[in-house]
């Protein structure tokens, strides 16, 4: 599968109103920011999430990928962290020219209950105008769960929001994702 084009497409965030109530956002508190496009940004938290179709257009063939958003979380990681503190270090990382690089994970249970698999894509994006953690999903099957008509779509947003809420406090990622020899032995594989 070539998700590479699809990961790092772009879209547009509405600016929000500055009538932002931060006290009405699950999240372990909040920082303001002078941002006109984010006001807030919520530790442990989130403002909202919206799941974005990403189109790659290649030798006249166009595919669609969904990626789940969460705005306004005060570290654009939230999502890798959160799947290396599940599932330890991740597979790949899949560099990019305008963002972080993203990180998978490869045949992950992300239910216990169900022998289902997954592939997962963890990345995010901290710029003026856009600040989220965001993922990718497919099932062992390689189908997109985040589409609309995915029967996991919608325990998918559920996991991976509750996960978000709660994020451990551990440093161990931070520690791995900013070490240089082990970048270079997962770039290997």
């Amino acid at each position: 599968m070539t998700l590479t084009t699809a990961l790092f497409s772009t879209g547009l965030s509405a600016q929000f109103s500055s009538s932002e109530n931060p006290d009405k956002v699950k999240s372990k508190g909040y920082t303001k920011t002078a941002n006109p496009f984010t006001h807030y940004l919520y530790k442990k938290g989130f403002r909202n999430y919206d799941v974005v179709k990403n189109e790659n257009k290649t030798d006249g063939k166009t595919t669609a990928y969904h990626e789940l958003r969460f705005h306004s979380v005060y570290h654009q990681n939230y999502t890798q962290k959160l799947m290396y503190d599940q599932f330890g270090l991740w597979h790949k990382e899949i560099n990019t020219e305008t963002k972080a690089p993203a990180l998978v994970w490869r045949d992950v249970k992300l239910f216990r209950d169900s022998p289902e698999t997954f592939r997962v894509f963890a990345q995010g994006e901290r710029s003026f105008r856009h600040m989220y953690a965001s993922v990718y999903v497919f099932d062992s099957q390689e189908k997109d769960c985040l589409a609309e008509d995915h029967p996991l779509r919608d325990r998918i947003i559920q996991y991976f929001s509750d996960k978000i809420w709660n994020l451990s406090d551990s440093n161990a990622f931070a520690e791995a994702y900013n070490n240089t020899e082990i970048r270079k032995i997962i770039q290997t594989k």
